[in-house]
C-alpha cells in the first residue's frame, strides 16, 4: 500500500511566496490600519488575491453575511453591532480586513472569479457601494499628540476620527468643538450616521488604545474615559440608524491588554458596552483551523485527476492506527479519525493541533496567525529540500520539523524561553546532537529517515501546553507523531529508549494507560550531569583503579582446581617463584598482534622471566603472563569512565537531585560497578609464557563473567585445550625431557627442579606432578627409585613397585629400571622383596614393601579404625633454627597435606634484627625485594627505625 503513496509535496503546491522562499513574517500579521493607509503586504491590500487565500469559516461568513445584509439596509438593528472576542489570533482582524474589503470594493469582487464563495457566503449579492466606511486601531491616532490629515485639520480622539473618515471635514466640522476639547459628543452622533449611512465603522484593539488614552487628562476625568463612555453614545446612535454597522473586536480577557489597570478597567468595561447591545462571533472555531491552513499556505491540494487522494492517504494512515491499536490514542485507531486526518492533510492533525491548542495556550501566542506563521516555515523548509530529502512524507508530521529553522526557533525562543536554544542545540538540532549522533551510529534507516531526530523534534513540539499543567507528548502520541506507512514501526520504541540515555535535558514520567510521557526542559537531567563528568575524565586511564580491581578479583580464590600464585602488577625485581605463578601485566601494557605495544611486552616479559632483582632468575619455567588486548581494556576504561562519572555525580550533587534522580543514579551506579568488574575477563584474554628463548602467546576464544570465574576458564584452556601445564607428568614426557635415565641417575630433587628452572619444558601444575609421574613410571618399570646419600651409597631401591616420593626429601634418586629380587620366607612369613636383601639395607627386621621406619607418608601401617588414642586435632609449636627450616616443609607440611586433612593451618612471624654495628637503608635491594614479596603474599611488613 505505502508504495503507491506519494510524498505530500507531489500532490499539494504551496503559494507562490513559500515556494519561493519570499514568505516575510509580516504577512501573517494581519493589520486593518496598514490596509487603510496601503502600507501592508500585498494579499491584504488586492481583494482578490486576499480572498483566494482566505478560508471562509463559519464565523467569517457569518459576519460578512450580517454586515452584507445591515449594508443593503435589511438588516435586524441587533446584527449592526458585532463584538469579535476570542483569544490573541484568533482571526479576529483578518476579519475587519474582509469586512473593509467587502464594503470598499464591492464593485471589483462582484466580477471576480475568487468571489464566488464570498457571494455564496453572505447568501447573495454584495453590497452596493457604502456611502462610508471608517477604521480605528491603536494605531490610527496617537492619544496624545492626535493625527494631521489634510484640510488643516487635527484629529484628537474616536469620534473626531469617525465623523472625519466617514464623510470628510463636512462631518467633522459637526463634533470639531468635541474633538478639539476631548470631551463626547452627546446625542450628535446620531446626525453623523444619518449623514454617512449606509456606512461601515470597524474598531481594533481599542482597549490598548485606552492605555495610552488613560494618561491624558480631560478635566476631572481621562481621554480613556470619555473613549469609554463614547462607545455607548455610539452603539446607542448606530442601534437607530438603519444601514450603519460597528464591528469591533476585544481580547479574550483582561490579561490580554497591556499589563495597565486603566488599560483592563477599560476593557471591563468595553466588554460589558458592546455585549449589551451587540452580537459575539467566534471568527475561527477550533475545528476549522486545518481549513483555514490549507487555505492560506497552498495554491492547490490534489488536482483534478487525484481529488481523492488525500482521502485515500487518510485510509491508509487510519488503517496502520487500527491494526496498531493498542500502542496510539485510542481516537487514532477509531473511523472517525480518518476524516480528521484527510480534513488536515498534508499536515497530520497531531501537528495542527499541538500548535493551536497546546502553543495556543501561551498569552503571547496569536493563535491562528501564530499556527500559520509556524507552519508556513515548516512548508517552506520541506518544499525547499525536497530533492535532496530522503525521509518519508507522505503527510507532514511533527518528526519533520527543523528546529534550527529561523522561524521556528525565533518562536521557541521567545514563548519558551533562550534557554531552549541550548536545548534544542544539545539534544535535536544536526548531526552533532545527541539524537543525530544516534541515528548516525546506527545508519540504514535511522539515518535516512532522521529516525532519533524526529523523535526528539516531535517531543519539543509536545513540551508545552499540556492538560493540567502535564507537558509532553505520551509514547502513544510519538507514535502518531512519527509512524510512516511502510517503515519499520517498532523504530520508535527502540530509539526512545536510546534517547533516554543519551539526551541531556530530555524528562519522563508515566502516563498510565498511555504509556510514559516524554517532554524536554531547561532543567539539565541526570544524563546531562553525567556526561559533564564523563568529559573531565575523557583523558584518564584508570590504572589504579583497574589494579586494584584485578588485585580484589583475583584474592577471591581459584576455580577449576588452579594451583597456581596470582601476583598483579608484577615489578621487575620480583623474587624468585618455586611454584606455578599467574603474574597480571599491568593495563598501561596493552597486547596488540599488529602494533609495536607487544615487542614492549614480550620485552617486559623476558625481564622478569630472565631477571631476579641484581641476579639470574633460577626459576623460569613457573612464570605465566596474562595480559589485556588493547581492545578489550579500552572497553575496560570506558566501563570505569562511566563509574568515575556516575561517583562523582553522586559526590557533587547527590542532595540536589529529586528522589527519582537519586533512586536512578543509585541503579545506574550499582550496574555500572558491576560493568567494570565484569569487563575484566574481556579486557584480559591473552596468557604468554616463555618457551626456550621466545615468548609464546595464547589467545583465549572466550571470557567469563567474574573474574573468579575468568581466572578459573584461563587454567582450564591452558591445562586441557592448550596443554601447557601438566597435572601429571607422563611417560612420553619423562622421555622427551631425559628423566628416564639408561645408566648412572639423578636427584629427585633435581628431576623436579628441572621443570619448574627451565623454559624447554612443560609447566606443571604442582612439584606433586613430577614426583607423581616418577612413581607411576616406577610402578611401569620404565624407572627405579633409590634411597640413599648418593647413587653408590643407596640402602633402598624400588622398582615395578609403589613408592612414595616427596619433593622435599633429600636422599631420593631416580635410577635406571631394574628387576627386583623375588620375595623371601623367613620365619613363615613373608617380605616384600626390596631389591636387596633385609641385611644388605641395614633394617633390622622386616617393614612392607616400600615403606621406611618413621615414613609418614601415609603409606606404612596405619592404626586400626576405632582403636584407643584416635587423633582429632594436633599443633606444633616451637622456635625452629633457620638452618633447619626446611625439615618443616618435609615432616609436617608435605605429609600434612596428603593426609586429606579439613583443615591445614600455616602461620608465619620472621623477626629481623640488624646488629647495632650495622646500617641497613630502607632502599637496600634485598630488603625492597622482601617487602614486595610480602605484599603479593597478603604478609602485614613493619620497618622499625
Amino acid at each position: 500500500m505505502s508504495e503507491t503513496l506519494k510524498p505530500w509535496y507531489a500532490v499539494a503546491t504551496p503559494h507562490e511566496d513559500i515556494r519561493e522562499g519570499r514568505l516575510a513574517e509580516a504577512v501573517f500579521a494581519a493589520n486593518v490600519w496598514a490596509v487603510v493607509q496601503g502600507t501592508a503586504p500585498e494579499v491584504y491590500l488586492d481583494p482578490e488575491e486576499f480572498f483566494r487565500k482566505t478560508y471562509l469559516t463559519t464565523g467569517l461568513s457569518t459576519v460578512l453575511s450580517r454586515v452584507a445584509e445591515a449594508l443593503r439596509r435589511g438588516g435586524e438593528t441587533g446584527d449592526r453591532i458585532i463584538s469579535l472576542q476570542t483569544a490573541f489570533g484568533g482571526g479576529k482582524t483578518h476579519t475587519l480586513v474582509a469586512l473593509w474589503h467587502l464594503a470598499k470594493h464591492a464593485d471589483r469582487l462582484k466580477g471576480s472569479l475568487h468571489s464566488e464563495g464570498l457571494r455564496k457566503a453572505i447568501g447573495g449579492q454584495l453590497p452596493d457601494k457604502v456611502k462610508g466606511v471608517a477604521v480605528f486601531t491603536n494605531q490610527t491616532c496617537d492619544a496624545t499628540q492626535g493625527r494631521q490629515v489634510g484640510d488643516g485639520v487635527q484629529l484628537r480622539t474616536l469620534w473626531g476620527e469617525l465623523a472625519y473618515q466617514l464623510g470628510g471635514k463636512a462631518l467633522y466640522e459637526r463634533v470639531r468643538a468635541n474633538d478639539e476639547s476631548q470631551r463626547v459628543p452627546q446625542g450628535i452622533f446620531f446626525e453623523i450616521l444619518q449623514a454617512a449611512s449606509p456606512c461601515l465603522i470597524l474598531l481594533d484593539e481599542l482597549a490598548d488604545y485606552c492605555v495610552g488614552a488613560a494618561a491624558v487628562p480631560v478635566g476631572e476625568t481621562s481621554l480613556a474615559d470619555q473613549t469609554v463612555s463614547f462607545i455607548q453614545q455610539l452603539t446607542e446612535s448606530v442601534q437607530q440608524v438603519p444601514g450603519a454597522v460597528v464591528v469591533a473586536t476585544l481580547p479574550a480577557s483582561k490579561y490580554e491588554v497591556a499589563q495597565s489597570e486603566k488599560g483592563q478597567e477599560a476593557f471591563v468595561t468595553l466588554e460589558k458596552r458592546f455585549q449589551r447591545l451587540g452580537a459575539d462571533v467566534k471568527p475561527v472555531a477550533d475545528e476549522e483551523i486545518y481549513e483555514v491552513v490549507r487555505a492560506r499556505l497552498f495554491e492547490s491540494i490534489a488536482p483534478d485527476r487525484e481529488l481523492d487522494y488525500p482521502k485515500k492517504v487518510a485510509q491508509v494512515y487510519q488503517g496502520m492506527y487500527a491494526a496498531h491499536a493498542g500502542e496510539v490514542p485510542s481516537e487514532a485507531a477509531k473511523n472517525t479519525y480518518r476524516e480528521q486526518l484527510q480534513r488536515a492533510y498534508p499536515f497530520h492533525p497531531l501537528l495542527i493541533d499541538a500548535l493551536y491548542t497546546r502553543w495556543g495556550s501561551h498569552p503571547d501566542f496569536q493563535r491562528t496567525r501564530g499556527v500559520l506563521r509556524l507552519l508556513a516555515s515548516l512548508v517552506g523548509d520541506l518544499w525547499k529540500r525536497r530533492q535532496g530529502n530522503t525521509e518519508t512524507q507522505h503527510v507532514i508530521q511533527p518528526c519533520h520539523i527543523r528546529w534550527s529553522v529561523d522561524a521556528l526557533q525565533a518562536a521557541l525562543t521567545r514563548l519558551w524561553g533562550p534557554a531552549y536554544q541550548s536545548v534544542a542545540a544539545a539534544d535535536i538540532i544536526g548531526e552533532r546532537s545527541n539524537a543525530g549522533v544516534f541515528d548516525e551510529e546506527r545508519g540504514g534507516d535511522y539515518r535516512s529517515e532522521s529516525i532519533g531526530r524526529g523523535l526528539a523534534s516531535a517531543i519539543l513540539l509536545g513540551s508545552f501546553g499540556g492538560q493540567g499543567g502535564r507537558s509532553g507528548f505520551s509514547s502513544k502520541d510519538l507514535k502518531l507523531a512519527c509512524a510512516k506507512q511502510g517503515l519499520n514501526w517498532n523504530y520508535a520504541d527502540g530509539a526512545l529508549l536510546e534517547l533516554e540515555n543519551r539526551c541531556f535535558y530530555l524528562h519522563t514520567a508515566t502516563a498510565g494507560s498511555l504509556g510514559k510521557r516524554y517532554w524536554f526542559g531547561t532543567k539539565p537531567t541526570l544524563n546531562k550531569l553525567v556526561v559533564q563528568y564523563r568529559q573531565q575524565s575523557a583523558k584518564e586511564s584508570f590504572g589504579e583503579e583497574i589494579l586494584d580491581d584485578l588485585r580484589a578479583e583475583s584474592q577471591k580464590g581459584a576455580l577449576a582446581g588452579a594451583t597456581w600464585r596470582v601476583i598483579v602488577n608484577p615489578a621487575e625485581d620480583l623474587p624468585e617463584q618455586k611454584s606455578l605463578t599467574l603474574l597480571i601485566l599491568p593495563p598501561s601494557l596493552a597486547w596488540d598482534e599488529n602494533g609495536g605495544a607487544k615487542d614492549a611486552i614480550q620485552e617486559r616479559v623476558k625481564a622478569i622471566s630472565t631477571r631476579c632483582g641484581g641476579k639470574d632468575r633460577l626459576y623460569r619455567n613457573t612464570l605465566l603472563f596474562l595480559v589485556g588486548t588493547t581492545r578489550g581494556l579500552s572497553k575496560l576504561r570506558q566501563a570505569h569512565r562511566e563509574r568515575a562519572a556516575l561517583e562523582g555525580v553522586r559526590a557533587d550533587y547527590w542532595d540536589q537531585l529529586d528522589e527519582e534522580q537519586q533512586e536512578d543514579l543509585k541503579k545506574r551506579l550499582d550496574a555500572a560497578r558491576k560493568a567494570t568488574l565484569e569487563a575484566l575477563g574481556p579486557a584480559y584474554t591473552v596468557v604468554l609464557r616463555v618457551r626456550g628463548q621466545e615468548v609464546e602467546p595464547c589467545a583465549l576464544s572466550d571470557a567469563r563473567r567474574t573474574f573468579q570465574e575468568h581466572l578459573g576458564y584461563v587454567w582450564t584452556t591452558l591445562v586441557e585445550d592448550e596443554e601447557w601445564i601438566l597435572r601429571r607428568v607422563g611417560s612420553v614426557t619423562l622421555e622427551s625431557t631425559g628423566l628416564i635415565p639408561k645408566e648412572g641417575g639423578l636427584r629427585l630433587k633435581d628431576a623436579v627442579e628441572a621443570f619448574l628452572r627451565f623454559t624447554d619444558k612443560p609447566m606443571v601444575a604442582a612439584k606433586e606432578a613430577v614426583t607423581g609421574g616418577l612413581a607411576q613410571a616406577c610402578v611401569d618399570g620404565l624407572v627405579g627409585v633409590g634411597r640413599g646419600g648418593s647413587l653408590s651409597t643407596l640402602q633402598t631401591r624400588y622398582c615395578k613397585q609403589s613408592v612414595s616420593l616427596d619433593p622435599s626429601e633429600d636422599g631420593v634418586w631416580i635410577i635406571p629400571p631394574f628387576t627386583p629380587e623375588p620375595a623371601k620366607v623367613l620365619g613363615g612369613e613373608e617380605t616384600a622383596g626390596a631389591g636387596v636383601g633385609a641385611e644388605e639395607s641395614g633394617v633390622g627386621g622386616g617393614t612392607e614393601s616400600g615403606t621406611t621406619p618413621g615414613d609418614t607418608s601415609g603409606t606404612g601401617t596405619a592404626t586400626k579404625p576405632g582403636a584407643k588414642g584416635t587423633v582429632r586435632r594436633f599443633v606444633v609449636r616451637g622456635d625452629v633454627p633457620v638452618e633447619n627450616w626446611g625439615e618443616l616443609f618435609r615432616c609436617f607440611v608435605g605429609p600434612a597435606a596428603r593426609m586429606n586433612l579439613k583443615k591445614l593451618g600455616l602461620g608465619v612471624q620472621f623477626e629481623i634484627v640488624v646488629p647495632d654495628d650495622r646500617k641497613l637503608s630502607e632502599n637496600d635491594p634485598a630488603l625492597k625485594a622482601m617487602k614486595e614479596a610480602a605484599r603479593q603474599l597478603g604478609l602485614t611488613f613493619q620497618i622499625e627505625e
